[in-house]
């Protein structure tokens, strides 16, 4: 009776040191591998934008940086430009006027040229610039 007792633990034990390995293992491959949405993006160095050849000339992408917004324009085949999404007076999402070549909010009528100076509106707050670079055909944003 004792040998049987003694047979039948053996498999669970074998059971029990298989599962704990496995445990230990993810654990492990969690702390080694973070998934991208764990990272803090505040804290990021940049952001990315798009791959150039998905970003044509005259348009423009709004992209967010935890919880900045940053507008960038592509206005001719290597020039790029990125400024803060959102206007300073009133948070408004700005938008890009690929035929007046200028900036607008939308909501206060601010308008704003391509360095981000202020054209027209009842504000003289400029909109903050970002850098933009390109690595191995993709676009990303970092401060300046």
């Amino acid at each position: 009776m004792e040998s049987r007792v003694r047979r039948g633990t053996r498999p669970l034990l074998i059971g029990v040191l298989v599962v704990t390995g496995a445990i230990f293992a993810l654990i492990l491959a969690f702390y080694m591998l973070p998934p991208p949405h764990l990272q803090v993006p505040e804290i990021q160095p940049v952001v990315r934008v798009a791959r150039v050849a998905d970003f044509p000339v005259g348009t423009s992408r709004m992209v967010t940086w935890g919880a900045r917004s940053v507008l960038v324009v592509r206005r001719e085949e290597l020039g790029f430009f990125a400024v803060q999404g959102t206007a300073p007076s009133d948070g408004c999402f700005l938008g890009w006027d690929p035929d007046a070549l200028r900036i607008e909010s939308p909501c206060s009528y601010v308008v704003y040229d391509l360095d981000g100076n202020v054209v027209e509106g009842l504000t003289r707050i400029p909109l903050q610039r970002f850098r933009v670079f390109e690595r191995d055909g993709t676009l990303y944003v970092t401060e300046s």
